[in-house]
């Protein structure tokens, strides 16, 4: 059985109505699927419950914070990249992770704290990966989820897998018509009809793996 992972940080909930409909698509279609919300949190962040790289397919989603996705998610995934604590690579910029407080741990003395660049090449028998977005877009409506839909997908692509597309829909974010915004009045925002075409998107993506020459 093929297997799937759905991963996301949501805040509002927002980001989370789509995970549950990708998931209810995913199983539908024969998929085992496994999901799973990253907090703020030393464990979900250092120590996800799961090896995203033995997934044949892997969904990635966030909310917006100044037009990125949340650092936690982008930190998790920067983690599986560098094979260690994501707050080492931080270090050495001069930065950190300010809400996790346990102590840094040491490379050990036969790794380096550098990224080994090279060239990814990404084909058809490289596992897949959508992202998601769900975003308020006040001033310029979905071009705002553009910066966080190309990070999350470049992030996917160095751990391996090719990217198959995006997905965005607006998403409340306070409760108020804010009727001169470029969406208007969003408060029921995903509705069904967003929804429905979440599940539209992942099924369309089923279908492309479905069809690539073996």
């Amino acid at each position: 059985m093929k297997k799937c992972l759905i991963t996301y940080s949501s805040i509002t909930g927002n980001t989370e109505k789509v995970a549950l409909r990708f998931k209810e698509t995913f199983v539908k279609r024969g998929w085992q699927c496994d999901i799973f919300k990253i907090r703020k949190q030393a464990d979900d962040i250092l120590r996800p419950p799961f090896d995203v790289r033995t997934y044949d397919f892997v969904c990635a989603g966030s909310g917006l914070r100044a037009h990125l996705p949340y650092n936690e998610i982008l930190n998790m995934l920067r983690g599986f990249r560098t094979g260690f604590d994501p707050r080492i690579v931080l270090r050495n910029r001069d930065e950190t992770i300010p809400y996790i407080k346990e102590p840094i741990p040491e490379i050990p003395a036969n790794r380096s704290a550098k990224i080994d660049h090279k060239k990814i090449v990404l084909g058809p028998d490289s596992p897949k990966s959508v992202v998601f977005i769900t975003y308020a877009g006040y001033e310029f409506g979905p071009k705002e989820a553009l910066p966080a839909v190309q990070l999350l997908a470049l992030e996917l692509e160095h751990i391996g897998f090719q990217s198959m597309g995006d997905f965005c829909c607006p998403g409340k974010y306070v409760d108020a018509p804010m009727l001169k915004t470029f969406h208007g009045d969003i408060r029921d925002r995903p509705n069904e009809k967003d929804l429905l075409k979440a599940q539209m998107f992942i099924e369309e993506k089923l279908d492309e793996i479905a069809d690539i020459p073996k």
